[in-house]
C-alpha cells in the first residue's frame, strides 16, 4: 500500500493525526486489532484535510469500524481563483532593414550612426548601452519601424482559396443532411485541402 501511494503521489491520512489507539484501529475481531482501512488523498486535498479518525460508536454490523476524515471547505469567495491580469501580446518592434539595400538609405544610416556614436569609456556595460542607443536612434531616423500587417494571409487568400472554402462548406452541408461515411470522407478531404492552402 505504501509503495502504491508513494508511486502515485498519494497520502494515507490515518497516520497524520494524534489519537488514542482505539481511534486508530479500523478492524477488530477475536481480540486482534489492526489498521486495514484507509483514507487516501492526493496533494490537492492535503491543505484542506483537518483530521482522520475511527468512530467506534457507529453500528454498521461489521467487525470494521467507520473511518472518517474532516475537510475544511472554503467559502466561494476564498476558493474562487482571482482573475489573472490580462496579458496583451504586442508584436516586437522591427526595423525596415530591407531599405538598407538602397544606396542612398544606407549612406543616410551610416552618417546618422557616425553622428550618434560617442567616445567609449572602456566599461563594457556602459559602452554597450551607448552603442546600442546609437544604432537604435540612427535606425529610427533613417529606416523607421515596420508596421505589422498580416500581409501574408492577404496574399494567400485568393479566388482559388475562396473556391476551395465554398466546396468544403458544401460538402459539410451534404454530410449534415446525410451522415454517411462517404460524405464524411469527402468533407474531411475538402477540409484538409483548405487547411493546406491557407
Amino acid at each position: 500500500m505504501s509503495d502504491f501511494c508513494a508511486f502515485n503521489k498519494l497520502k494515507i491520512t490515518n497516520s497524520f493525526y494524534r489519537h488514542k489507539d482505539i481511534h486508530k484501529f479500523t478492524w477488530e475481531a477475536g481480540g486482534t486489532k489492526s489498521v486495514i482501512d484507509y483514507i487516501i488523498i492526493n496533494d490537492r486535498l492535503e491543505s484542506i484535510t483537518e483530521d482522520t479518525r475511527v468512530f467506534r460508536e457507529s453500528e454498521i454490523d461489521s467487525d470494521h469500524k467507520v473511518v472518517e476524515s474532516k475537510f475544511k471547505f472554503l467559502t466561494h469567495a476564498k476558493y474562487s481563483h482571482k482573475k489573472k491580469d490580462k496579458i496583451t501580446y504586442t508584436k516586437p518592434t522591427a526595423f525596415k532593414v530591407h531599405l538598407l539595400e538602397q544606396e542612398s538609405i544606407r549612406t543616410l544610416y551610416r552618417n546618422r550612426l557616425k553622428g550618434k556614436l560617442t567616445p567609449l569609456t572602456g566599461e563594457i556595460d556602459t559602452d554597450w548601452l551607448k552603442i546600442k542607443e546609437a544604432i537604435t536612434k540612427a535606425a529610427e531616423e533613417s529606416i523607421g519601424y515596420k508596421k505589422w500587417k498580416n500581409q501574408k494571409w492577404l496574399r494567400t487568400w485568393d479566388e482559388e482559396v475562396q473556391r476551395a472554402t465554398e466546396e468544403k462548406k458544401a460538402s459539410y452541408r451534404k454530410y449534415l443532411q446525410n451522415k454517411t461515411m462517404d460524405y464524411y470522407i469527402e468533407y474531411k478531404r475538402d477540409r484538409a485541402i483548405v487547411r493546406k492552402m491557407t
